[in-house]
């Protein structure tokens, strides 16, 4: 879906609102420290006391008020640090509206002790961010445990949380980058309605706000307001700080209270908030109308906070209504083609928020029968029978995400923010266990409760004779919520594998079965997780050139059906085998993912099997992902993006191509035309004509025994050949004239600037490694020339970079560049882009940037190969190129000679801003 549905997980805790990724935090709950039910598990620093456990993950609290999560998994070889301050914009006052947000940017530029912030982690390859929501504002970084990476990020985050800078001449400049992406929301009609919805659904609560907000405030809030709202919140008895994945546990809580202890509990009093958004009335309506190429229905209806005993029910019987595919709306509104899209999300967790249901149409589809349809769904859900059957599939559903989710510290980590902004850390395993208690009748009960037009924001407001008024009940206290609960056992820790290349090789087997490549590295993992990637190659340049649209289809019919299987009894069966499957490819290659457990795997293979080889290709699915597909288009038409990228794309096509060649860019128009060209005949053609493994590669990394899978190749595989002869087709490398495109798209508050070039380059070639040095330098990162100059000086763009591609296999390479902005200041970011590129030709590089870009990419590939599923990849790629991790091992080796003339050389030779073809896209004319 391209709006976001509700998870489920993510509607027992908080899920983050469409418009903007970042957002805010809630005040503090009061929970006093009752004597813990578990002893504590390591020796205790002075001045920090342990205060309980669930499932593996322990607290302890400082004595200056911080709590500290603690859930180590020496199997992994990184850490995630993450920092949850609860306070958000529910706590911004009148006319300070998006300050919670501004400040998360703010405290990125450092403090006097630990320097630029933002720099410092992309020069310790870090993967990193922080988010801000209506309850809470976090922090995190993710980081091979190596060197002093630990001791750093803790110091790092005591420092910045009381010593931040908060400078006027930062603001002057970060103001302008918030501005930026305040004005690539306005970019999004979805973002726009959402925004008025909040506004109309809440009379005095500032849930009614979005977290980025509203653009007068953004420009002219004072710095003293900012800096008094900073000493005001980021404080230690404001903060919880989670620790998840490799780390000695007593090391790192000693290392945290010598760091975090150092700051004093603060004298001041946190504010009160005392708002209560009283009963609606009657139905809301609100229209935004702007330029687009979609219609958007959203229902908002006002629920409980996520610690209420109605949550579990409401999070069954949302997903009963907006699952895809078996939910209520995506078979009423998608499946009958009155909607492309349709599904759900919820705003709000330590208050009450809402709960909101969408429908994205086509710009000629019926809006009125497709409102009316939504609303009947969603309204009268109460008057159609819930099953058992609906709840069990609801359950195992949640049981299977709880139990995935575990198995990853890092993502327990930030999950918890969510629940951590409810009001405790542990509403996550209670949410849970609660859920499965959810009876048929519950979710009867909280359909009539809250789901009714009068509790509804959509249309104009009616005058009702009898007012029908939802009052929501407060939740219980959380600590008497949680008073004795424990939780269940933690699952068991894997074993860590270095991520260097020598040691990863040492791991791996590599063989030949048939025509399939096979490369395994079987190792223990948390939860017996085991990923796997297979790669098909089929076709060649003439069948591709015949069937290219086709093609495209065939990967996401895949799913829909194989022969015995509906849609849902398939995705009911990956669910019972905690199992992940997913389909890509088009017309001379596929790729499958597997992710699922040792005790599921042989179960999971032959359903794969089943997948590939079985496909029913149902017809109205077939037509649902058409018209998806021409809806997205149909909407991309005043994207700056997609029209700059469609041009770009469009300048680089082979000189004197035309329609039906190869390597011809349809214009959008021809584009449209093609894919309703398309027939269902054609795409079950092109299958059973050329997909099959006429060559395939194999990565399994993970929980498995080996012998599994290659006992389960030979019917997995074996006999699923092509028609046709596979050749690899080999694009031309194109160098067209360099060129300075401007294209107007109308009532935008956001453009987009796009450069490219051409060059013949492979990535096993000396110049390679100096040149992927220089580019992480000029474009790649936080601490990156282009980055320092356009967002950190003066603020032109919020995203801003450059980067190389160049090819294993052929002498192919491209340099990009690219940036968005406001319109206004269109040339002073042209201006500034060649400007940075013509002075680092000019001058170079210095040594001191030469080895942090080094170390930088080094730690990235570090950070990289930590990933089981991203190894998986890796090696069924390495099997196809005919490589192992000696030539990661030796193209390190090459990055780590790489000196500033190098560096300067390498770029000089194939980067002239001369032969540069410029897209700029956005409302330049008014």
């Amino acid at each position: 879906m391209r709006y976001p549905a509700l998870l489920l997980l993510s509607a027992l805790l908080l899920s983050a609102p469409p418009a903007y990724a970042q957002t805010a935090v809630p005040a503090p709950v009061s929970t006093p420290a009752p004597a813990p039910t578990q002893k504590a598990p390591v020796a205790l620093p002075t001045g920090v006391t342990f205060f309980t456990e669930v499932e593996g993950i322990r607290e302890y609290r400082l004595a200056n008020g911080l709590k500290v999560l603690l859930f180590p998994d020496t199997s992994k070889t990184t850490f995630t640090l993450n920092v949850t301050y609860l306070v958000g914009s529910r706590h911004e006052g009148y006319g300070e509206t998006g300050m919670a947000h501004l400040l998360e940017h703010m405290v990125f530029k450092g403090t006097p002790t630990s320097g630029n912030i933002l720099e410092n982690l992309s020069r310790r390859g870090a993967n990193f961010n922080g988010t801000t929501s209506t309850d809470r504002t976090n922090y995190f970084e993710t980081l091979t445990n190596t060197g002093d990476n630990l001791a750093w990020a803790v110091k790092m985050e005591a420092d910045r949380m009381v010593n931040s800078k908060v400078a006027a001449s930062d603001l002057k400049t970060e103001m302008t980058v918030v501005r930026n992406e305040f004005e690539s929301g306005e970019n999004s009609p979805f973002s726009l309605l959402y925004k008025q919805v909040l506004a109309v659904a809440y009379d005095w609560h500032n849930y009614g706000n979005t977290t980025i907000g509203n653009r007068s405030d953004v420009e002219n809030v004072p710095i003293q307001n900012l800096q008094a709202f900073y000493k005001r919140y980021y404080q230690p008895d404001n903060a919880v700080v989670t620790l998840a994945g490799n780390f000695d546990e007593a090391a790192a809580l000693k290392l945290i209270a010598a760091e975090f202890g150092k700051v004093a509990r603060p004298t001041r009093t946190l504010p009160t908030l005392w708002t209560v958004e009283n009963p609606q009335d009657g139905e809301r309506s609100v229209n935004v109308r702007r330029v687009g190429d979609e219609q958007i229905l959203l229902a908002a209806y006002h629920t409980p906070s996520s610690a209420h005993p109605d949550a579990p029910a409401l999070a069954v019987l949302n997903e009963i209504l907006a699952d895809e595919p078996s939910g209520r709306l995506y078979k009423a509104l998608v499946q009958t083609k009155l909607a492309n899209d349709a599904g759900s999300f919820d705003v709000g967790s330590a208050d009450p928020g809402l709960l909101l249901y969408y429908a994205v149409l086509g710009k000629g589809d019926n809006p009125a029968q497709a409102q009316a349809t939504l609303l009947q769904v969603v309204e009268q859900a109460a008057s159609t029978p819930f099953t058992d059957e609906d709840v069990a599939r609801v359950r195992n559903r949640v049981v299977s995400s709880y139990e995935q989710l575990l198995a990853k510290p890092e993502s327990v980590g930030l999950t918890l923010s969510e629940s951590i902004a409810a009001g405790d850390w542990r509403l996550l395993f209670k949410n849970r266990d609660d859920l499965e208690k959810v009876t048929a009748a519950d979710v009867r009960r909280v359909a009539q409760t809250y789901l009714k037009p009068s509790n509804r924001t959509l249309g104009a407001f009616i005058p009702t004779e009898k007012p029908d008024r939802v009052t929501v009940t407060a939740a219980p206290r959380v600590e008497d919520l949680l008073k004795g609960y424990v939780g269940r056992a933690a699952q068991a820790a894997g074993e860590t594998i270095a991520p260097e290349p020598a040691a990863l090789e040492a791991r791996t087997t590599r063989e030949t079965l048939g025509n399939v490549k096979l490369a395994l590295l079987p190792k223990k993992t948390r939860g017996e997780r085991v990923e796997m990637v297979i790669n098909l190659n089929f076709g060649n340049a003439q069948t591709a050139k015949a069937g290219q649209d086709s093609a495209d289809f065939i990967a996401p019919l895949l799913k829909r059906g194989s022969a015995g299987l509906t849609r849902q009894q398939l995705n009911d069966q990956l669910e019972a085998m905690k199992t992940q499957l997913s389909v890509s490819g088009g017309a001379t290659g596929a790729s499958i993912r597997l992710s699922t457990d040792r005790q599921h795997l042989p179960e999971a293979l032959k359903l794969v099997r089943k997948v590939l080889r079985e496909p029913t290709f149902p017809e109205a699915d077939f037509e649902e992902i058409r018209k998806a597909s021409l809806d997205g288009a149909e909407a991309s038409r005043n994207e700056p993006q997609a029209v700059a990228g469609l041009a770009l794309s469009r300048t680089f096509m082979p000189q004197g191509s035309k329609r039906g060649d190869l390597f011809y860019v349809p214009t959008l128009d021809e584009g449209i035309a093609d894919v309703k060209a398309v027939t269902l005949a054609q795409v079950k053609d092109y299958y059973k004509t050329v997909w099959g493994a006429a060559q395939a590669q194999v990565g399994v990394v993970g929980d498995f025994d080996p012998a599994t899978i290659r006992a389960a190749i030979p019917d997995l595989l074996g006999g699923f050949t092509s028609g046709v002869k596979y050749e690899r087709v080999v694009a031309p490398l194109t160098t067209p004239r360099a060129q300075n495109i401007v294209l107007n798209v109308p009532d935008k508050a956001n453009a987009v600037y796009l450069a490219r070039l051409n060059f013949p380059l492979r990535d096993d070639q000396p110049d390679y490694a100096a040149l992927a040095v220089a580019m992480r330098i000029f474009g790649g990162g936080t601490d990156s020339r282009l980055f320092n100059r356009l967002r950190q000086k003066e603020g032109l763009s919020y995203g801003v970079g450059g980067d190389i591609n160049v090819s294993s296999l052929d002498e192919k390479g491209s340099y990009s560049s690219y940036a968005i902005f406001n319109p206004n200041v269109t040339d002073k970011v042209a201006g500034a882009m060649r400007e940075e590129l013509v002075r680092v030709l000019k001058d170079g590089f210095s040594a001191q940037e030469i080895e942090t870009a080094r170390s930088a990419i080094l730690q990235e590939s570090r950070l990289a190969r930590s990933s089981d599923s991203g190894l998986a990849a890796a090696l069924a790629s390495q099997s196809f190129l005919n490589r192992t991790y000696a030539f990661s091992a030796d193209l390190e080796t090459k990055i780590k000679a790489v000196t500033p003339e190098m560096a300067r050389a390498a770029l000089a030779k194939y980067v002239n801003p001369d032969n540069l073809v410029i897209v700029r896209a956005g409302t330049f004319q008014k």
